[in-house]
């Protein structure tokens, strides 16, 4: 079975059609090696370039990146026509990543970020979770894998539909040059898309305020139960607005919705993303309100925070974990009672202060 060929013209608005010449194979290469790393998107919508020519055991990775819903994508590049070499190449890549636990992956790729054109990453988790919505880490894989080229043969082109067809997500782009009107044109071709997998969460896309709503629901309903409840929970709010001046206040959203319920203290520092230092969780069902400090709040100030699980009723998350060097994702302080609140507002003040009075003085 041959390929189609693309045949493209250029219209002049009369009725008339001027037949687009296909580019040399030499001045095609080069378009398409130059102009992918300036704009991602023509490799697909929100992906940004975390890596080129990062190295592997099976060789120096083409290009890596991360796409609009936060999960790595591995991209085998041929500025020549697609062969079966290139799937094996790629799965190779990708196997290889994959295999990396999620922690040291985000090491790794902010360790060999920063060259050939590409930005660098000092804190790759920190990117990702403004990247993801804060689906973590783990929305990292599975790996998603893209063949690109000038062109591609039968053979290359039934093994990635063959793959594609048995859930594994694997994508083929071909590429064709032209030439009009003393330009280099770039026709862009998809030959293989893989179906999105019902299997790995994808943040659907809701605004900060259908969100602020939903969590406004959630907080009324609940404190229809709890009355007590809705006293601590303006009280914790106006604590940060004291304590974290002007802090951006945030709502992840999350097929599994646990994300939702939070309301996230983000800081901005000059020239930076907003980061997320702390938040307040609403209870699903307990009586509990939960004032949580994230890993970019704690280690600011980790001898407070010591001292403060001492005196205060706290777990962490993981729940296995006890100080910064095991782990700890986030620090969850924990409030049942207006007069738990008044024991320990001046203590969870102090914290609050020294989290900002610390992160300010790094801005400087």
């Amino acid at each position: 079975m041959a390929l189609e060929e693309i045949k493209l013209w250029a219209m002049d608005g009369s009725g008339g059609a001027t037949p687009l010449s296909s580019a040399g194979q030499t001045e095609s290469e080069k378009l398409l090696e130059d102009t992918i790393v300036k704009h991602p998107d023509m490799l697909m919508p929100g992906l940004t370039l975390v890596g080129r020519q990062t190295p592997t055991e099976g060789g120096p990775l083409d290009l890596l990146g991360v796409d609009d819903d936060g999960r790595l994508v591995v991209f085998e590049l041929k500025r020549g026509t697609l062969s079966r070499e290139a799937v094996a190449q790629v799965i190779d890549y990708a196997s290889y990543l994959d295999a990396i636990p999620d922690q040291e992956l985000a090491n790794y790729i902010s360790e060999r970020s920063g060259s050939h054109g590409i930005e660098r990453i000092e804190d790759f988790e920190e990117w990702h979770d403004s990247k993801s919505q804060g689906l973590g880490l783990s929305a990292l894989k599975p790996v998603r894998m893209v063949l690109v080229g000038l062109g591609v043969d039968e053979r290359t082109t039934r093994m990635v539909r063959f793959l594609a067809a048995g859930g594994i997500h694997v994508s083929l782009l071909t590429f064709h040059g032209y030439s009009y009107d003393g330009k280099a044109l770039l026709a862009r071709q998809v030959q293989v898309q893989a179906d999105p997998d019902p299997d790995v969460p994808h943040p659907p896309k809701q605004s900060q305020n259908e969100l602020r709503k939903q969590l406004d629901n959630r907080i009324q309903g609940r404190m229809e139960q709890w009355p007590e409840g809705q006293e601590l929970w303006d009280s914790l709010l106006e604590m940060f607005h004291e304590n974290f001046n002007t802090p951006f206040e945030y709502i992840h959203d999350t097929p599994a919705g646990w994300a939702r319920y939070r309301l996230n203290f983000r800081l901005q520092k000059q020239g930076s993303r907003r980061t997320r230092y702390a938040a307040i969780d609403v209870p699903a069902r307990d009586n509990e309100l939960k004032v949580i400090f994230f890993p970019n709040a704690v280690n600011l100030c980790l001898d407070k925070f010591i001292q403060l699980r001492r005196e205060m009723p706290f777990r962490t998350y993981p729940a296995s974990s006890a100080s910064r060097e095991e782990g700890v994702i986030e620090i969850q302080f924990l409030l049942k009672s207006i007069n738990e609140w008044e024991t320990y507002k001046e203590k969870l003040a102090a914290v609050t202060r020294s989290v900002y009075a610390v992160y300010a003085e790094e801005d400087e």
